[in-house]
């Protein structure tokens, strides 16, 4: 039964047209330097969970918290072991299962869940994408704004989605946010069109990616030239993926390493005749990020709002 209350507001928005108030943002706090973590409850655990800004929709968990919550796999379907230059070892086992989900100060909400018997965050239990919060609006507070910070919208095409899309010359290019990235990494595809748009340079310099623990991807560092930005931010320290071959030949120390010479496509040479390997793509990491002080996912607007002070 709809209480006095209730029914005047209801009375009033149906004579004024009037919308609802929008509902509060849901506010991460993180510490100078950290990374965004929420407590979440799923079955029977209670976990520290990161929130990833890469990546859509699911659950990612180390194995000993699933167990600990006793999740079990999906029958006949819900396990499958993969190959791949980013797991540990290149290969790994993986359970899942769809599954509720309490983010603390949130709405329960079912996402696919997914456990792995290799460690995927070696700084709490598990990740999740920060679009499987249920709010409109979800703020990362890293702290007081900067003199000096204006706001960058960037818009995203669908509103569930966290990805983005930028057009550099004749490629289209699927651009990320993620503060768990140190530098801003690239495949080949994306490389090529940056260096030919005259916004980045190769250097010759090999470093290594480390998007999981105990993998290391060699990348060779490019160098920005002078006021190039992407997508309204500074290229800051981008790199572009290359195979363990390509590394040997720039830097002997590549050999710590742990992908194999099968490596995969994202680091296949690009000529300006033929284009080759998978669609390109940018992570855009901390070495950007880190000179913003608010970053904030609006699911209707479908935009990416940074506070930063560029």
């Amino acid at each position: 039964m709809i209480g006095r209350a209730s029914a005047a507001l209801v009375a009033v928005v149906a004579l004024t047209g009037a919308a609802p108030p929008p509902a509060a943002p849901y506010v991460v706090t993180v510490a100078p330097g950290a990374q965004p973590h929420v407590p979440l409850r799923i079955k029977r655990g209670d976990l520290d969970i990161r929130l990833a800004l890469s990546f859509d929709t699911a659950l990612v968990l180390n194995a000993e918290p699933a167990k600990r919550a006793e999740l079990k796999p999906f029958p006949l379907i819900g396990k499958r072991t993969f190959k791949s230059a980013l797991i540990p070892g290149g290969e790994a086992t993986f359970r899942g299962n769809l599954y509720g989900i309490n983010p603390r100060g949130l709405p329960k909400s079912t996402v696919p869940a997914i456990w792995v018997d290799k460690p995927i965050a070696a700084d709490a239990d598990g990740v999740l994408a920060l679009s499987a919060l249920k709010a409109d609006r979800i703020i990362i507070d890293m702290g007081p704004v900067a003199p000096g910070s204006r706001v960058h919208t960037l818009s995203r095409p669908d509103k569930g989605s966290v990805m983005m899309k930028t057009r550099i010359g004749e490629e289209k290019i699927s651009t990320a946010l993620e503060l768990n990235s140190p530098d801003t990494v690239m495949n080949a595809r994306a490389a090529a069109a940056l260096i030919t748009a005259g916004l980045v340079k190769r250097s010759g310099q090999v470093g290594f990616w480390r998007p999981f623990p105990g993998v290391a991807l060699p990348f060779e560092r490019l160098t920005p030239t002078p006021g190039a930005r992407l997508l309204d931010m500074p290229l800051v320290r981008p790199a572009v993926r290359i195979t363990e071959a390509q590394a040997k030949q720039l830097d002997a120390q590549a050999r710590a390493g742990t992908s194999t010479s099968d490596d995969d496509d994202d680091t296949v040479t690009v000529t300006a005749s033929r284009k080759k390997g998978r669609d390109p793509w940018i992570l855009i990491g901390r070495d950007v990020l880190q000179q913003c002080t608010r970053i904030e996912f609006n699911r209707p607007g479908k935009t990416w709002a940074l506070t930063c002070a560029f």
